[in-house]
Formats: structure tokens, sequence, C-alpha cells
């Protein structure tokens, strides 16, 4: 793999929490957002997505969201709901910020790449997490045949 893929790959969840103010709530979210990037615009990424207890799920998503925030571009706090289960808080940090900043500006990321990340958060970065899973279910069954978690 190219290292300019490489790239486009670190760059793509660092974006999204950039749509998102600078913070995401959620790993699911992240994952099924980033899915449905790479699902929309074939060629452009390929985070090795496969059939999972939730839907599709990419190992290879979470190592580079791991890199990220180890060479310290992002920060990930991890926090208890209301129904005791764990959630995973993105926050990207000053240097996340300059790097996707500078991405932006000077073409990093290709500019359909861009479109369709931006027009996917806007369409569903703030809705519910169950109403995420239900559209990525509704839009890719396919992709649900090892999950047990089928919403109605």
């Amino acid at each position: 793999m190219s290292s300019q893929k490489r790239l486009l790959e670190s760059l793509v969840p660092l974006y999204f929490v950039y749509l998102a103010g600078g913070l995401l709530r959620g790993r699911t979210r992240l994952q099924k957002l980033t899915f449905l990037t790479q699902m929309k615009l074939k060629g452009y990424v390929d985070y090795e997505f496969r059939k999972d207890l939730y839907g599709p799920c990419s190992y290879k998503l979470y190592s580079i969201v791991d890199n990220l925030v180890t060479i310290g571009l992002m920060d990930s706090e991890s926090h208890r709901t209301p129904s005791g289960n764990s959630v995973i808080y993105y926050r990207l940090n000053p240097s996340g910020r300059s790097m996707v900043t500078f991405a932006l500006k000077n073409r990093g990321i290709p500019r359909p790449l861009q479109l369709k990340t931006k027009k996917i958060f806007l369409e569903y970065g703030s809705t519910s997490i169950i109403d995420l899973i239900k559209r990525v279910y509704k839009e890719y069954p396919e992709w649900t045949e090892k999950s047990i978690f089928l919403p109605p």
C-alpha cells in the first residue's frame, strides 16, 4: 500500500472528528460513518471492513485511530453512560487540527472524498447511534449476517 493511501486513511477519521467540532462521541459512530464513506466512494480508502456482531467493523480502523492517539493527533477518553455502557470520546487536539487544516488547504484529501465525508457527517453525524446503525443495516443488509443487533 502506498504511503499516500495510508496517510489518507489516517486523515478520514481525523476529518470526521474535525467536522464534529473537535469532539466525536463513540467508536461505533466513527466505524459506521467511515464505513458509509468507504462504500460511497470505492477506491479511495480500504479499511478492510468485515461482518461482525454489530454489522460492519474494521479492526484496521481501530488500529489507525489508536495510532492517531499514540502519536498525539487526537485524544480519547472513555466514559460510562447512565446505563453503564462504555463510550469513547475522540477529541482533536491542536496538532490534529493543524494536520486536517493543512490537508484541506493543500488537497491532501481529494475533493470527492472530502465532499462525501462531509455530506455523510452532516446527514448522520448527530443522529442517534441506533438510527445510524439502522441506516447502515437498511442500506447494506448483506453486512448484517453475523449481527447480534438487528434493529426493527
